[in-house]
This record gives C-alpha cells, structure tokens and sequence, in this order.
C-alpha cells in the first residue's frame, strides 16, 4: 500500500507543476486591469474630445442653402 501512495504523490506533484501559481495570477489581472482602464480613458476621452462649435456669424451651408433657396409650390 505504501507503494501504491508514493506512485501516487509522485503523479500529483507531476500535475501539480502544471496548476496556476497565484502570484502569475495576480500579475496577469494587474496586466489586464491595466490594458482595460487605459482603454478606457481613452475612449472617455474620445468621447468627450474637441467639439466643433460653428459661430453665429456663419451659419452651416446646408441651413443657406435651406433659407436662400426659392420655394416650390
């Protein structure tokens, strides 16, 4: 029976070697957590970004062309 339990533990810590280490883990999520909350900002940012502000002086062409066209009846 002693054996049979040696033959065992020695599959174990074969598999064993395999298994996550929790400190790899950690580095992994801190790695990810990183990549995602600078894709984050700077989509935020994108949104956010320059926005075009037309003057009340200079109407958009589409509205010109709107008001200086004759209408149709």
């Amino acid at each position: 029976m002693v054996t049979a339990m040696n033959g065992i533990e020695k599959h174990a810590a074969f598999y064993r070697a395999y298994l996550a280490d929790d400190r790899s883990l950690a580095s992994v999520v801190g790695i990810l957590m990183t990549a995602i909350m600078v894709w984050l900002l700077f989509y935020l940012v994108s949104i956010v970004g320059p926005v075009r502000e037309q003057s009340a002086a200079r109407p958009s062409p589409r509205a010109s062309v709107a008001v200086s066209a004759p209408a149709h009846r």
